[in-house]
């Protein structure tokens, strides 16, 4: 069993390096994200919960009565993401983990009158929505053989669900940690930007309507040639290509490389198709 309420479980170990290595952009949104765990029994789970938090912009954990040694197997899991788990809290109750907290939302399959009122993820978006941009949000973990019991829930002000199938409805610890921290960033996380390589070549910008209109006319000259148009309506076939193509915003790099291939398809029947149009 590790620690002392409030201290980290692995001192000055590696901490410099991965915060200034890995410490991302700040979000005020996110930073108001408490993830909790209670009692987890391996350091692997605690070391992998790390890691989704990092992925997805999170930093602060806390820990409550851990029932395993957070060593360097919780190193390992915890790639790039040392330093959630070097300022992980370590607490004894967990009063001491939500204090201050204006929202704490457990996370339970089951129901029951301690689980209510008991949300699916997104509907627990919509809930934290309401105060994420005023102060802290806890959002609690179970242990891995039984979640989170009725004695752990009366601490917070509802639950959320992972929807699963019916014939599997338990999830890892860490993955149902991964599934929460990705919602929390669709909603309130940063979009990730474009490298900055991509940003500035305007080939890999979205292609504008009158490229897209060039390839569509080398398109529809290399369908009529092979005959693939009917001579009647031939243009509802190009509307759905037209439908297709715009659902998948082709980048211009795209366009291009279309073009070339109906290009060279046009110029390989006018020499070897007898009788092209």
């Amino acid at each position: 069993m590790v620690g002392v309420s409030g201290s980290s479980p692995l001192g000055p170990i590696f901490y410099p390096f991965f915060r200034s290595q890995f410490l991302s952009g700040s979000n005020q949104l996110l930073d108001n994200i408490r993830i909790i765990l209670v009692e987890p029994q391996g350091a692997l789970n605690v070391g992998s919960t790390c890691r989704a938090m990092k992925n997805f912009g999170l930093s602060h954990l806390s820990v409550v009565r851990p029932g395993c040694e957070l060593n360097l197997d919780a190193v390992k899991m915890a790639m790039h993401s040392t330093d959630i788990l070097e300022s992980a809290r370590i607490v004894k109750t967990i009063p001491e983990a939500i204090e201050g907290s204006l929202l704490v939302l457990g996370t339970a399959n089951r129901r029951g009158e301690y689980h209510e009122p008991n949300l699916t993820v997104q509907e627990g978006m919509l809930k934290i929505r309401q105060v994420i941009d005023k102060g802290p949000v806890s959002i609690l973990f179970g242990r891995e053989e039984w979640g989170l019991t009725k004695e752990d829930l009366v601490h917070t002000m509802g639950t959320m669900r992972i929807v699963t199938d019916a014939g599997c409805t338990s999830l890892n610890l860490a993955q149902a940690v991964l599934l929460v921290a990705y919602e929390i960033y669709q909603n309130f996380g940063n979009p990730v930007p474009l490298p900055k390589a991509q940003a500035d070549d305007p080939y890999e910008q979205p292609a504008t309507t009158d490229e897209l209109a060039r390839l569509y006319n080398h398109i529809e000259a290399v369908l009529s040639m092979c005959e693939f148009l009917p001579l009647v309506n031939g243009d509802a076939v190009m509307q759905v290509l037209r439908a297709f193509f715009h659902r998948s915003a082709p980048t211009l790099r795209e366009v291009n490389l279309l073009m070339g291939v109906f290009s060279n398809l046009r110029g390989f029947m006018r020499k070897y198709v007898k009788n092209p149009k």
